[in-house]
């Protein structure tokens, strides 16, 4: 992520799965000290993780969703 200007959007609302369209939670990795992403679904694999803050984390999964809405574009 090379935009650390980026609006991460209102922080007090979760986001969505890209693959699913759930709620996906963003919290803090205690082992690793870093933030991760993960869909609330429990079918759903989706997660992101290694981000060394909740913003960075909440930046990355709305990327890949507009990513992955992109796909078939």
């Amino acid at each position: 992520m090379n935009r650390p200007s980026a609006d991460a959007g209102d922080m007090r609302w979760g986001w969505i799965c890209p693959l699913c369209k759930t709620d996906a939670s963003v919290t803090r990795d205690l082992d690793s000290e870093t933030f991760r992403w993960e869909c609330d679904d429990d079918h759903c694999e989706a997660i992101g993780f290694g981000f060394s803050s909740r913003r960075r984390a909440r930046l990355a999964l709305r990327e890949y969703r507009e990513r992955y809405e992109n796909i078939y574009r």
